[in-house]
């Protein structure tokens, strides 16, 4: 069956073998010690076209493990809600998921099969105080009612709990979050720089969060040296907030 497959679709089966022939040349030619995957543990020489050549991960994925080092946030016998995963992110934090006390997975959408709760994080059924950790990576510049998601994420986060949050800050640099609701769908991307984004982020984006009651430690990668941004393969204009429930919140 499979030899019939091939011959009925040569050019498919080529472009598999080239992809594959690709991806093992990068993975085993690249060896060395330069650049570390903090998602997969790959070490090589460089990461190619900001991809690692193991796990096929971006620079924002990577920055999720970094982050999680850089605030010293411990994932041991905790509970985690990750707030709509992509896969090498839920990769990473699989790796060392029998160490946590529980890893829950929540998304909008049913679409993925990782993602084990599905509802909307403006208004979840979740349990007051459920989690020490939850993150939102690339999330929230997605979700029109922001303000809801921030302020449930307090409600489902136990005292000195955090909230590990990273947004794409646009046009780079960009100081001030801006966003307008009459702003049309389909002007999104012209607007926003994504056909999803219903908002312009801005570095002043981590006050929202204040106003629902959070503190707030701040990671701007720009700030790092040169050395551990090329080591780890991040982007200079990416930005991490870790918030943090106040231990008396009620």
């Amino acid at each position: 069956m499979r030899i019939f497959n091939i011959i009925k679709n040569p050019k498919g089966y080529l472009l598999k073998l080239k992809e594959l022939a690709n991806k093992l040349a990068i993975r085993f030619l690249q060896k060395g010690k330069h650049v570390e995957c903090q998602l997969c543990g790959w070490n090589g020489a460089r990461f190619f076209k900001q991809k690692c050549p193991k796990c096929n991960s971006l620079p924002r994925s990577r920055l999720v493990p970094f982050a999680k080092h850089y605030f010293n946030l411990s994932t041991k016998h905790i509970s985690v809600l990750h707030i709509s995963p992509n896969l090498n992110e839920d990769i990473y934090f699989k790796t060392i998921v029998q160490d946590m006390g529980v890893y829950d997975r929540l998304d909008i959408r049913d679409d993925a099969f990782f993602i084990n709760i599905v509802e909307d994080l403006t208004k979840t059924s979740l349990e007051n105080e459920s989690y020490h950790l939850v993150i939102a990576w690339h999330v929230l510049e997605h979700i029109p009612e922001d303000i809801k998601a921030i302020e449930e994420v307090y409600r489902l986060l136990k005292p000195n709990g955090h909230f590990l949050v990273s947004v794409p800050i646009y046009p780079i640099g960009n100081e001030t979050t801006f966003e307008d609701s009459e702003i049309p769908y389909a002007d999104f991307e012209a607007i926003h720089g994504h056909y999803d984004h219903c908002r312009s982020c801005g570095l002043d984006y981590y006050e929202r969060f204040e106003t629902v009651g959070f503190t707030t430690q701040e990671l701007k990668v720009a700030s790092l040296d040169e050395a551990t941004i090329a080591y780890y393969g991040l982007r200079t204009d990416h930005v991490v907030w870790c918030f943090t429930k106040p231990k008396d919140a009620v």
